[in-house]
């Protein structure tokens, strides 16, 4: 019950900063792995200071407090080695390793009452050897580290960062010398769970505030993307031939125009209405989408050209207009390169594990397309490469051969 009167301030606070990070463990901020071990450190320190007060109410073996002692002295350096290593860019970790290896290794043999650093008489006394001082050296060097490395980070204008820095190295002087001179006995522990607290809301106020910063980047960049998209999907001359098509079909079959205008319709209406919204729209409004575009190039041109459906997996939902231009592609750059008459695209889709997988193939001329159908293909298959990251963290790849093209959309399921 003691323990807990005497760290009730700082037990608090490092409960509220452990639940912190454990709440927002998925946030991906720098360090986290240094804030853990300080609030072990933190933990352990005030489990110490407990034991010696038990050790001297009931006048245990003076070996405890040998122990004790050599946990303080390993733990405070390396707590401010820690937070050094936790605000600062260090690029010589090892090397700042040096002191405080030297320092803990002549702590663990004073417990063999070597009496370098420090002992205890019978009445457990503490008193100081040789190389007392060197603990204590090697922490002000830790600390006077930090406050350089806070001047730096000033310099390098981080004032935030480098404010945060400069106040824990100087709350962690003045508070050295307050256990010192007697005004803030006691409260190393707290203090260093305060300056956790504090430097973790620093952390996760940057995150968040480059998350926003990525997150308007890539609506930003979603939104360029749909405007080339458009672009590239209402293109002029399909829209030409399409008009033309229609207007032939008024001379000759009345009832035929009129089911092209109504399907000419409805597939520009698709492409603004996919392009102008945010959310996924389910395969079959795709497929639906693909079936149009299909209708009206097959009434616009002589050549034929064969579809084949292998549909395994229907209930799914993707980004708009993803796998339309991709069929596309594969019919003006594929089927109807084919001279003979034979040319075919196949749209399949699959489950692979956790994943949805829709391939669309063609047997056109594939590797031997010339310089500017590549270039007009590229164009489409960014924006469809982009869009499918930026809105699914989906991937696209596109394999060219001799014997035709193949695309192939991988979707987390």
């Amino acid at each position: 019950m003691d323990y807990v009167t005497n760290n009730y301030i700082t037990l608090l606070l490092l409960t509220a900063l452990a639940m912190l990070l454990i709440i927002n463990r998925r946030m991906k901020i720098g360090g986290l792995q240094y804030i853990w071990a300080i609030i072990g450190i933190v933990l352990v320190i005030t489990i110490c200071e407990a034991v010696e007060d038990i050790c001297d109410s009931y006048m245990l073996s003076p070996r405890i407090l040998y122990v004790k002692t050599a946990m303080i002295y390993l733990l405070y350096p390396l707590m401010a080695l820690l937070e050094l290593y936790l605000v600062a860019i260090v690029k010589h970790k090892k090397l700042l390793l040096i002191p405080y290896i030297v320092s803990s290794v002549l702590v663990f043999i004073d417990l063999f009452d070597t009496r370098l650093i420090y002992y205890f008489n019978e009445k457990h006394n503490y008193l100081g050897g040789p190389l007392s001082i060197l603990p204590v050296s090697v922490l002000i060097f830790y600390v006077m580290l930090l406050g350089i490395e806070s001047m730096h980070i000033l310099r390098q204008g981080e004032r935030s960062k480098g404010l945060i820095a400069l106040f824990m190295a100087l709350t962690a002087i003045v508070t050295a010398l307050g256990e010192e001179l007697g005004f803030a006995k006691g409260t190393t522990e707290t203090v260093t769970a305060a300056e956790m607290i504090i430097y973790y809301f620093f952390l996760a106020a940057i995150n968040y505030s480059e998350t926003q910063a990525k997150l308007y980047k890539s609506r930003i960049e979603l939104e360029q993307q749909r405007l080339r998209l458009l672009v590239v999907q209402i293109q002029p001359h399909f829209i030409f031939n399409a008009l033309a098509t229609i207007q032939s079909l008024c001379y000759t079959d009345s009832e035929a125009a009129a089911d092209c205008i109504d399907v000419f319709g409805d597939y520009l209406r698709a492409n603004i209405n996919s392009l102008s919204s945010d959310e996924p729209i389910s395969f079959a409004s795709e497929l639906e989408h693909i079936e149009q575009y299909i209708r009206l190039e097959k009434a616009s041109r002589d050549e034929n050209f064969t579809v084949i459906y292998e549909l395994r997996e229907k209930n799914f939902k993707i980004p708009p207009l993803t796998v339309q231009p991709l069929v596309e592609n594969a019919i003006k750059h594929g089927a109807l390169s084919r001279r003979d008459g034979k040319g075919y695209v196949k749209i399949r889709t699959e489950r692979a594990g956790t994943n949805i997988v829709i391939t669309v193939t063609d047997n056109g001329v594939g590797a031997s397309l010339t310089d500017k159908q590549k270039e007009h293909q590229s164009v489409g298959i960014e924006n469809v490469r982009k869009r499918l990251g930026l809105q699914f963290g989906g991937t696209l790849e596109v394999n060219l051969s001799d014997t035709g093209a193949t695309s192939v959309i991988t979707l987390p399921g």
